[in-house]
């Protein structure tokens, strides 16, 4: 029910529960990679969904003219509330996740990087206020002065929220939803978990639960001196993308929109949260 671009149902027969996504808008040529890739991916880990393939070993169907897929129903729920030790769970199969990257066959670019926040932010600035235009405006100034390029980079999932993670107790049993999923920066992977992950029910960043998901992912895959120093300023570009993009939602709806609209006002107050703390503090594991 936490989606935005699928609609799920929950399909329960004699042979067990079973998701069926239909894809409101995906073409059938885009998802064949993503449905590849939840295939790669189920031959490491069990807590990753992989399609179903009928008797012609099809796994992309079509109901009612629209793309879908069935899938196992995976244990778990997912949580609004994070213990330490899910937290840690949740960082280390995020390691785990981009160590595996070299072995998967999947190379999509990240469609929304710096060239489509500066058309986003040009496409949206006449409905902003002032105020956010100036803030959009700034940050994205600041992000253009920003050299990334050398970052560590491979596969990364770019939206692992907490509705796309399924525990049982502390046991993660799902990681779900790669429809975002592309090729970029491991660190920028980090940063939107983070984003999501780190913030209590106020709203505050938990920069304490920052150092433990940091120190439990190091425990998987080392995080280089240039990906610590780069993570303040990647934490801000997950924001503005986030922001934008549920601005883009908010404002201008997609023809048939059935699925949840989230706030895009979280994602703002967050930036304003990384710009302060930023100024002068350094990243630290410790």
């Amino acid at each position: 029910s936490a989606g935005i671009e699928n609609t799920n149902y929950l399909v329960t027969t004699a042979q067990g529960d079973f998701i069926l996504t239909l894809y409101e808008h995906f073409e059938a040529d885009e998802l064949a990679g993503y449905l590849d890739l939840l295939v790669q991916l189920a031959k490491y880990e069990r807590y990753y969904p992989y399609p179903l393939a009928d008797r012609q070993q099809q796994r992309l169907q079509f109901l009612f003219g629209q793309p879908a897929a069935l899938f196992k129903c995976l244990p778990g729920q997912s949580l609004h509330v994070i213990s330490v030790l899910q937290c840690q769970a949740l960082a280390m199969a995020l390691a785990r996740f981009h160590l595996s990257s070299s072995r998967l066959d999947f190379d999509k670019k990240n469609p929304k990087g710096i060239v489509w926040l500066q058309s986003t932010a040009h496409s949206l600035a006449a409905r902003l206020s002032a105020q956010d235009l100036a803030l959009v405006e700034d940050e994205l100034a600041y992000q253009l002065k920003q050299s990334t390029e050398h970052l560590s980079h491979g596969v990364i999932h770019a939206d692992l929220f907490k509705d796309n993670v399924l525990f049982c107790d502390n046991a993660l049993t799902g990681l779900l939803d790669f429809y975002a999923a592309c090729c970029d920066w491991y660190l920028l992977d980090v940063a939107i978990t983070l984003n999501d992950w780190c913030v209590n029910q106020q709203g505050v960043f938990d920069r304490e639960q920052q150092v433990v998901f940091m120190q439990a992912y190091q425990q998987v895959r080392a995080i280089s001196e240039e990906e610590l120093e780069a993570l303040p300023v990647l934490l801000r570009r997950a924001c503005l993308r986030f922001w934008l993009s549920r601005l883009q939602h908010q404002l201008y709806p997609k023809a048939g929109e059935v699925t949840q609209e989230k706030d895009p006002e979280v994602f703002r107050d967050l930036l304003l949260q990384h710009r302060q703390f930023y100024v002068d503090t350094p990243i630290s594991l410790a």
